[in-house]
């Protein structure tokens, strides 16, 4: 909810000398009242005021307008409004403790945040809307309360409906009177353009002359505007057909012909309506709006939602399990777990391993999954049993799963669960090593999601995505990608997400010879993940801290390092993660070898007691991982040289052979496509470079420096959306990764939006395909000037 907004009506600007004198008392007076009530019917000179009241006020006052809404006028709604509209970030953290409490005390606990809120700086409160009666009565005491003994005041419009009132005040044109018609009809509080538009369907207005009837509508001020981009009408009389006008809208989003980008709020506020009734549609309708309760605006909407079911029924059971997967990715697993326990339904067993997962229980996160019957297949259970084997690192099988599970989820239509099956097989490839093919399955994923509204899917993505560049050593392109992905999940409010790529960040310092600044970094990841609690993010972040204590890397004692690893072999113990614990046995048997070596004993003067296992290669031969048995073999148990950091992101194919840095695979080659504009627009020629780089022990690898020797190659650029390419021929490349070698096209994209492009490499003698490459471009509206930074696509784009 935007806080610096006020109502468009056009009214003038008064000067404060030609205020009634209660109104200069309430801005001005120190002593002055801090409350005050302008009475009048709907629409009436009451709100005129306030509005010129509120515009002058700005002058001292943070202005915040909140529309009591008709049909929720009871106190928690009204503060969960104000909130909404509130600067601070105090009251977050009991927020995210609400999803899942009693909704009987939802009014006190948001009482003293709000309290709190407006006790930091001056605000004015405008309560436009009060009804008449006793719940306009306990909305006045409620306003006192938050303002009394601070410097805030509390405006209010208090309507009162008057006999043989006009609910036409103005005269417009017979579309504009029928469209406000149709409005006044539904049960929704307020309208947007696209409810406006979808609601007209009912209307005689023709859709070409729908705009011009909805702004007549607001510049003659019956439609009166709620907060920025909401209106509702003066008068407001359910006929009915506003069942019929629900059952419309529903049913228009079920089946894809409209969606609710934009209007989230309108949607999820009928889906309440429709619960209360028990429509045979409305849980469906419910799963459908699931991702647009994420964040701190999904969080006041499933409030909102919980609040209303509870009130018109005295139950909030058809939300629990939206409410344990609110709480479940704003940091709150195990309470989740313990809601979800309640359900008896395959879909809330399925959520409870997915919230155990979030708890690092990973073996009763696949106890719970093997519970759910497998008759028919399903896309979810089947792509998170395969997340759960790449968190222990024991990924047999996982590909065979995530190619089932989306299959299973494009026989359903189930776009959203596709898109995290993508996300979970680009994860798998990343683990692998295949950094191309991870990278290019995670840039569906994330485009999936946004076309989705998922901002779950966008935050987590946007985070592997910065591993893949971590593992390519890119580490600058690394750290903007996974700031990018922080910024994302703290406006998801989600710890989880926050912790785990804060610890991805920490290696980049750690990797740069500032292990300091990296531990710092993994410190704070460590207290959310103890916090949550994730048992397996708080074992990494401990391994992780360990190895940046560790005297190889500038450090004088083992003690930190020796005692973290310890809690990080018993916390991957405790979560089942074979692959942490092959790590951090391995890890401490460097260490004990580097005190024999060094002849350092601790401060205890002891040495540390032997390990259960004598060989830490034979833990990674267990569970088919080379790394381990790899990394031993070229770097001896005691070595200076640390093992690098990322080495833990990788369980190679067994068999692969892999270079010592990035650890991607030495006999492979990749192909690299850049833009090398800073952005590419509508009508103008960007250009494209692609090049093949021959990993480090592959055929064409050229240290030497000359290409001469090194075959030709032919690559053809397919657009496969509106644009050109030139030129249209093959154009022939050597492979390597120096600029001279590369194949340079120019791309002319014809309208803005996500554009593909389809790179074809062939051998130029044999005309054999190597390679086939699809990338993504993003494309904005030309505006003849010079290349923004700051609005540009990415500009170095991996396929």
């Amino acid at each position: 909810m935007t806080g610096d907004w006020l109502p468009d009506e056009a009214v003038p600007l008064e000067p404060l000398d030609e205020l009634p004198p209660d109104l200069r008392s309430l801005l001005m007076a120190a002593n002055g009242p801090t409350r005050l009530v302008l009475h009048g019917p709907p629409g009436a000179a009451s709100r005129a005021l306030a509005v010129r009241v509120a515009r002058l006020a700005q002058q001292w006052f943070t202005v915040r307008w909140v529309s009591v809404a008709r049909a929720h006028t009871a106190p928690e709604f009204v503060l969960l409004r104000l909130l909404e509209s509130l600067p601070g970030t105090q009251h977050l953290d009991v927020l995210r403790g609400l999803p899942l409490a009693d909704p009987d005390l939802l009014a006190d606990a948001l009482t003293l945040p709000c309290r709190k809120e407006l006790t930091q700086r001056r605000f004015l409160v405008v309560l436009d809307g009060v009804p008449e009666g006793p719940c306009g009565d306990d909305l006045l005491r409620l306003a006192t309360g938050l303002v009394d003994g601070t410097s805030s005041r509390v405006l209010v419009v208090r309507y009162e409906h008057t006999a043989g009132e006009d609910p036409r005040p103005t005269a417009v044109s017979q579309r504009a009177e029928d469209l406000l018609e149709t409005l006044e009809q539904w049960r929704g509080d307020e309208v947007n353009v696209s409810v406006a538009a979808a609601l007209n369907a009912f209307s005689s207005v023709p859709r070409t002359h729908f705009l011009e009837a909805f702004h007549e509508l607001r510049a003659s001020g019956l439609l009166q505007q709620t907060r920025l981009g909401w209106y509702r009408p003066h008068g407001h009389a359910p006929s009915g057909v506003a069942w019929s006008l629900d059952e419309v809208l529903a049913n228009g989003l079920l089946d894809r012909t409209a969606g609710p980008e934009g209007a989230a709020d309108a949607y999820v506020d009928l889906a309440g309506r429709l619960l209360c009734v028990a429509w045979p549609r409305a849980t469906e309708l419910l799963a459908l709006l699931e991702p647009h309760f994420t964040g701190r605006v999904g969080l006041f909407r499933l409030l909102r939602l919980k609040q209303s079911l509870w009130r018109a029924t005295g139950d909030w059971e058809p939300v629990r399990l939206i409410a344990a997967i609110v709480a479940r990715d704003t940091g709150h697993p195990v309470p989740a777990i313990e809601a979800l326990a309640s359900v008896p339904t395959p879909r809330a067993a399925l959520e409870t391993a997915v919230a155990q997962r979030c708890a690092g229980l990973l073996a009763e996160a696949t106890t719970t999954l093997d519970a759910i019957p497998g008759d028919v297949p399903n896309g979810w259970v089947l792509h998170t049993r395969a997340a759960v084997q790449c968190d222990r690192g024991e990924l047999a099988g996982a590909d065979r799963l995530l190619r089932s599970a989306v299959e299973a989820h494009q026989v359903r239509g189930d776009r959203r669960g596709e898109a995290w099956a993508i996300h979970h097989y680009g994860r798998l490839r990343l683990i692998r090593g295949d950094l191309e093919e991870a990278q290019k399955r995670l840039e569906t994923a994330r485009h999936l999601f946004a076309d989705l509204g998922d901002q779950q899917g966008q935050a987590w993505t946007e985070t592997e995505l910065g591993k893949v560049h971590l593992l390519y050593g890119s580490h600058e392109d690394a750290a903007q990608r996974l700031k990018t992905a922080l910024g994302l999940h703290s406006s998801n409010l989600d710890p989880r997400g926050k912790a785990w790529t804060s610890l991805w960040l920490a290696l980049i310092p750690g990797e740069s010879g500032a292990p300091l600044f990296g531990d710092s970094t993994a410190r704070d990841a460590e207290r959310i993940f103890r916090d949550v609690p994730d048992h397996l993010g708080l074992a990494w972040a401990r391994h992780y801290r360990a190895l940046l204590a560790h005297p190889a890397r500038g450090r004088q004692t083992t003690v930190g390092a020796r005692s973290r690893l310890l809690l990080s072999m018993a916390g991957f113990r405790q979560t089942d993660c074979p692959h942490g614990f092959a790590w951090s046995h391995l890890e401490m048997s460097d260490l004990q070898q580097w005190d024999e070596r060094t002849g350092h004993t601790g401060r205890t003067g002891r040495t540390a007691p032997a390990l259960a296992h004598p060989d830490p290669g034979r833990l990674f031969t267990l569970i088919d991982d080379p790394s381990g048995p790899h990394w031993l073999a070229i770097r001896p148990l005691g070595s200076p040289d640390p093992i690098p950091l990322t080495a833990r992101l990788t369980i190679p194919e067994p068999g692969t052979r892999f270079r010592t840095g990035a650890l991607s695979p030495a006999t492979h080659s990749r192909i690299r496509v850049l833009l090398l504009d800073d952005r590419s627009t509508t009508g103008t020629a960007s250009r494209i470079a692609l090049c093949v780089e021959p990993g480090p022990e592959h055929p064409w690898a050229d240290p030497a420096g000359p290409a001469a020797g090194l075959p030709w190659l032919t690559v053809r650029a397919t657009p496969l959306t509106p644009a050109d390419v030139e030129p249209a021929h093959a154009m022939t490349l050597r492979p390597s990764a120096r600029a001279t070698d590369a194949a340079e096209f120019l791309f002319t994209p014809r309208r803005a939006g996500r554009h593909r492009l389809l790179f074809t490499v062939e051998h130029h003698d044999t005309a054999t395909v190597l390679q086939e490459v699809e990338t993504y471009i993003d494309v904005v509206e030309g505006d003849g000037g010079a290349p923004r930074s700051d609005t540009a696509p990415e500009a170095a784009r991996r396929a």
